[in-house]
């Protein structure tokens, strides 16, 4: 789901064939009529239907069609109710050339009885009106994933979800520019991304100048910032900040939504160690509070001007609920797990919530103005995913994701004095995964996810046209 709100439009295309109406019982349309249906009400758990009707001809095809095209739908899911020409379905995707295609194979048992016989040959035929379509999509070299289970089972509900969160994460990272504030730090080639780079992954980029950020930086009203300062405090501990630490920080970070607003921005990058930021005589600090803050409302942003893990977090919040920009700092190879953390910045959704966020001076990074405020806590435990996100030229797209299922054991490096958590790897011991994570094109900055998201993940990536390293 992207920023303002739009959900994840999609298309319910189903397929009937009247041929052999006569050699069925009366009631057998009505059977498929109650079938799709059943699947309208399953995908509207996951965004806004078009459901045209059975497809039963080409014409009911042209309808669908445009029907699909006045709702501007992101998704067709492709659920035929029996086998039937794929020129039904082919015709129904005609005017939605960039939407991608779904393939369900939604079956109402999961066993064959042996007393099957012709009648529930045709009852039960939808995988036949599947693979009749999904060759067609291949002829044509249309994008496509295939889903097959058991209509009334968890496991394709869960399927069926992880796929359209996929779809929807994809739709995140390219429905509105990114902003950029600061160029990337000289010399951190791990993390640059050309403007071809970005274009061939269909994102924009709005580049911040120093003068646009502190015309909005100066133009933050006292009643405005009195309210943000409250607001960046509520649930913290913030004892340890002074009261002109936390208002700079806040104006900043006020700043900061006020450019996303104006650019119809989702997140983007920033580079704390530099011109525009630390070294700004008219700003002078860290924006990790701003990072913090954008996060709340679904803006994520990464540091040092790295772009590919800005989009990595954008498309991990759209998937998972949360994510949180991190480095892997360390393997613990006694007790086998890594030490991911950040510098003081992140989505708060992530953390213990049984445990205080706590607020401090950020004295690590100081400023031409001094501290800017650091966020700190512990992140929950649970299953979790870390993802990185580059350009890679021999990978499909020229860009990978590389992806690493596994678990956050532990939180209790407080001295970090930012967000931090015990990860470990569920494919191996934390050297061999680390040096597959390596092997596989990662940069420094990774994005740590809840849950193990590898279905939604791989969903995304192939709407999105790229590689999925799997560690």
């Amino acid at each position: 789901m992207d920023e303002s709100g739009d959900q994840l439009r999609i298309g319910l295309l189903s397929v009937y064939f009247g041929l052999f109406d006569d050699a069925m019982p009366a009631e057998f349309r009505e059977g498929r009529e109650r079938f799709s249906e059943k699947l309208r009400s399953l995908l509207s758990l996951h965004g806004e239907v078009t459901y045209p009707g059975l497809v039963d001809s080409e014409a009911a095809g042209e309808t669908a069609s445009e029907a699909f095209a006045k709702a501007d739908v992101d998704a067709v899911v492709f659920a035929p109710t029996m086998a039937s020409p794929p020129s039904y379905g082919w015709t129904g995707l005609q005017g939605v050339p960039d939407a991608f295609v779904v393939a369900l194979g939604a079956q109402e048992s999961a066993l064959v009885p042996d007393n099957y016989d012709t009648e529930q040959a045709t009852r039960r035929s939808l995988p036949v009106g599947l693979v009749m379509l999904t060759n067609v999509l291949v002829r044509e070299g249309r994008q496509f994933t295939t889903l097959v289970g058991d209509i009334g089972s968890r496991d394709l509900e869960d399927q069926i979800g992880a796929t359209l969160r996929g779809l929807a994460g994809a739709k995140a990272v390219r429905a509105n520019p990114l902003i950029s504030i600061g160029e990337p730090v000289p010399g951190y080639l791990d993390v640059e991304a050309s403007p071809v780079d970005l274009e061939r992954l269909g994102v924009s980029v709005v580049q911040v100048e120093v003068e646009e950020l502190n015309e909005s930086f100066s133009g933050i009203g006292i009643e405005d910032l009195r309210v943000g300062c409250e607001q960046a405090v509520e649930g913290c501990d913030a004892t340890a900040l002074d009261p002109k630490v936390l208002e700079r920080s806040a104006q900043l970070a006020l700043a900061i939504e006020q450019l996303c607003n104006k650019h119809n921005a989702l997140g983007g990058a920033v580079n704390c160690h530099g011109p525009a930021l630390r070294f700004n005589p008219a700003i002078g600090i860290t924006a990790c509070l701003a990072v913090t803050e954008m996060a709340k409302v679904n803006r994520l942003f990464a540091c040092t001007g790295d772009l590919p893990a800005g989009i990595a977090l954008i498309l991990g919040k759209a998937v998972a609920g949360s994510a949180l920009y991190c480095e892997l700092y360390q393997l613990d190879l006694t007790s086998d797990w890594l030490l991911v953390a950040n510098g003081g910045e992140g989505d708060r959704s992530i953390a213990d919530s049984r445990l205080p966020i706590r607020l401090t001076p950020e004295d690590h990074y100081m400023g031409d103005h001094g501290p800017g405020v650091a966020v700190a806590f512990n992140i929950a435990q649970g299953p979790a995913t870390l993802t990185s996100l580059s350009p890679v030229p021999s990978a499909k797209g020229g860009w990978a994701l590389i992806v690493a299922e596994g678990s956050i054991i532990d939180s209790k490096h407080d001295a970090m004095e930012g967000p931090n958590g015990m990860f470990r790897f569920d494919s191996g011991s934390v050297e061999t995964s680390y040096q597959s994570w390596c092997a596989a094109g990662a940069t420094h900055h990774a994005a740590l996810l809840p849950g193990l998201r590898e279905r939604e993940l791989k969903a995304a990536t192939t709407a999105l046209g790229i590689e999925l390293r799997k560690v």
